[in-house]
């Protein structure tokens, strides 16, 4: 029995150590197999055009590496692959792929692996839409460098053992570097109309701006968030013989608060970042007469227009979610002027009472200050959603007990939709 124990524990310690060779096995083949350095991510081409530039004996086939891309990518179409004939043949090209047999190293960068010689820098630009995947035999170990047009510094490396077959080489390359979704080549004007766009940093350049809106939104006297106790006077307020309240420090007192308004604006930036814009609005807001008097009978009708027009100090700045599409958040302090126009009628047969000629009568004008926020979304650049909203205090520099609407506030949101003239 104790021997029959001693041979399954050395037949357990064979297999522990088998297992642990073929361990060692797939980690070292996995370490082999691995692409050592990945400089940028290559652009995968929709029937694209692949040069096989070999330094030495020639290791992987055009054969063999198209079949790879069209095996691991179903969607990167009918590749052609070739032999770069003319770059081996390439003197000043063969001295460049000499030096790389020389100098290649997995602890060197990118920049350190470009030509110097400005004969293949230009001939590397002039792959356009290609690619082009040099090989070279070092320490019994096959490189692989791969250059297209973007950049006179490869884009990937890789390295392989020599022992290691054509195809699967192939099929490594073609699935760590060529998985991803194809683009369409360009046509030669396309081509050239891409290389009239301006480049990636002009995009983020900021831009002046000119703006026409109309718009409409609703305002009350009410802020939200606070007690209604705070205006229980004021919006419970009614006139009584024309002209008189508890408490004529508000206009609303006097007036309904909360209605509609009309906004047309317009304005201006400079650099996506400080602008002014000129607004006027328009309302209409009822008297709050006390409808139980005996006094009001000759009454048809009784309201009162108000205008203002703000002047206002932007602040704003820009975010690019997508190329058709801006969003830009702003803060903005105004300074307002504001007046009402009074509108009243008696019924038929009424010539109007003496507390009807002696009504109330609200201020010439009024000056005040907002603060608003907003939020402008802008399509192709030239139209626009813009939503805000803001609290303003109108008054008079007098603040007497019989001035009235001495201290009127408010608060409104607004929507408007507006047209751009948008520059650099």
């Amino acid at each position: 029995m104790f021997k029959d124990a001693m041979k399954s524990v050395e037949s357990g310690e064979r297999r522990v150590e088998s297992y642990g060779k073929l361990f060692l096995f797939f980690f070292i083949l996995n370490f082999q197999l691995s692409t050592l350095n990945s400089y940028a991510e290559p652009t995968v081409w929709k029937d694209g055009e692949f040069y096989i530039w070999s330094y030495g004996k020639r290791h992987i086939s055009p054969g063999d590496f198209c079949f790879a891309l069209r095996f691991e990518n179903d969607k990167i179409g009918n590749p052609n692959c070739y032999e770069a004939g003319d770059w081996e043949r390439d003197t000043t090209a063969s001295l460049y792929a000499k030096w790389l047999n020389t100098n290649l190293s997995s602890r060197l960068q990118a920049e350190d692996l470009q030509p110097r010689h400005t004969h293949v820098k230009e001939r590397l630009q002039s792959l356009r839409d290609r690619n082009l995947l040099f090989s070279t035999i070092k320490n019994d170990q096959v490189w692989y460098l791969l250059f297209d047009e973007t950049s006179s510094e490869p884009k990937e490396i890789a390295v392989f053992p020599l022992s290691m077959d054509s195809a699967k080489i192939a099929r490594k390359i073609a699935s760590d570097w060529f998985s991803g979704t194809p683009r369409v080549r360009l046509s030669d004007s396309d081509r050239a109309a891409k290389q009239k766009e301006p480049d990636e940093y002009y995009g983020e350049q900021p831009m002046h701006d000119v703006w026409l809106g109309i718009g409409t939104g609703w305002s009350r006297a009410k802020v939200p968030l606070t007690p209604n106790s705070w205006y229980k006077n004021t919006l419970n307020s009614r006139i009584k013989n024309y002209r008189d309240v508890r408490d004529s420090v508000s206009a609303w007192s006097f007036v309904d608060d909360s209605s509609p308004f009309l906004v047309a604006y317009i304005g201006g930036s400079v650099y996506d970042f400080i602008g002014l814009e000129l607004e006027i609005h328009r309302s209409s807001h009822k008297a709050k007469i006390d409808e139980s008097e005996e006094v009001y009978n000759e009454l048809s009708s009784w309201s009162f227009n108000r205008y203002e027009l703000l002047l206002s100090l932007i602040f704003m700045h820009v975010f690019n979610p997508h190329p058709k599409i801006e969003i830009e958040p702003y803060a903005s302090a105004s300074v307002i002027f504001s007046w009402f126009e009074e509108d009243i009628a008696l019924k038929k047969g009424y010539s109007g009472s003496q507390p009807y000629k002696d009504r109330f009568e609200f201020e010439s004008y009024y000056r005040g200050v907002a603060m608003n926020l907003g939020l402008r979304t802008a399509f192709f650049k030239n139209y626009a959603i813009n939503l805000r909203t803001g609290i303003a205090n109108r008054g008079t520099s007098m603040v007497a007990r019989e001035i009235i609407a001495s201290s009127t506030t408010d608060v409104y949101v607004a929507a408007g939709l507006e047209y751009h003239f948008r520059w650099r």
